[in-house]
């Protein structure tokens, strides 16, 4: 459509536009370093169908936090039912779901900044149940964000029951990419063995800070474009540029961390 093709055209001329760092003291050198090295992960997710998918040796970090990010805020991802969404994006925080009732902030939660990896978990938000039949878009802050994984215990190699108790948990899961070819239980996606994507678990005292103002900048309901963007995939034939469009309306690539959460996260391990 010319709808999908103007969307094309304006995200493929910001595909290579780099949000602006932030001062060199947030953030090493060699991280800055690698991330302007690395090409964003999307850009393998809309090889047309005759052509990989997998980056090639050296382009991708094995571990890397990929996101939609800013000076002061990176985008994370949550998939809720109808209700809480709807009483979420209304008072732009989870604040009025908990008060009905809907939303508790003692119920261990999971936030991901992987649009496609979030794809795949809820379905694209029709393919799965109804309580992922929305997905959320959060701009957390980013100086918040890096100070709760500081404190996160990573669940790859850690003793029996040592998860168990902790505020925040975090998993390093295969990366995902778009395919339109994907087998109908992997949703349009395919699982990149090379590449591992970050999963943020929070229970307790670390829900508390979704009802943080300071913390939660803005709650954005993204289903529409999950939905088209999961349509475009579906076509005859698949559109992939346009899902890709739909799916990033800023590109998702590296953030740079400081090297103390690199350390914590294990970051720098080179491979499994």
């Amino acid at each position: 459509s010319h709808l999908a093709q103007a969307i094309s055209s304006r995200w493929r001329s910001g595909l290579h536009a780099r949000p602006s760092p932030r001062s060199a003291g947030a953030s090493t050198l060699g991280a800055m370093a690698h991330e302007e090295m690395a090409l964003p992960l999307m850009y393998y997710s809309l090889m047309r169908c005759g052509r990989s998918l997998v980056p090639p040796a050296g382009k991708q970090g094995f571990r890397e936090i990929r996101a939609i990010y800013d000076d002061e805020t990176v985008r994370v991802y949550q998939a809720y039912n109808d209700a809480i969404a709807d009483a979420a994006v209304a008072g732009n925080s989870f604040r009025a779901p908990m008060e009905q009732c809907l939303w508790s902030p003692t119920r261990m939660t999971w936030i991901k900044p992987s649009a496609v990896w979030m794809a795949y978990r809820c379905g694209w938000t029709t393919l799965k149940d109804k309580n992922q039949a929305r997905v959320l878009a959060l701009d957390v802050s980013r100086s918040g964000f890096e100070q709760l994984l500081m404190g996160a215990v990573l669940s790859h190699g850690s003793k029996e029951g040592k998860c168990r108790n902790r505020a925040v948990v975090v998993q390093w899961d295969p990366e995902r990419v778009m395919d339109p070819r994907a087998p109908p239980d992997e949703v349009f996606t395919k699982k990149l063995v090379n590449v591992r994507s970050i999963q943020i678990g929070l229970r307790g005292e670390s829900v508390q800070t979704l009802l943080n103002p300071s913390f939660v900048r803005r709650v954005t309901d993204v289903t529409p474009a999950f939905r088209a963007a999961v349509g475009a995939l579906s076509a005859s034939p698949p559109d992939l540029e346009a899902a890709g469009a739909l799916l990033w309306p800023r590109p998702e690539v590296e953030l740079p961390v400081p090297a103390a959460l690199r350390a914590a996260l294990q970051m720098d391990c080179s491979g499994e």
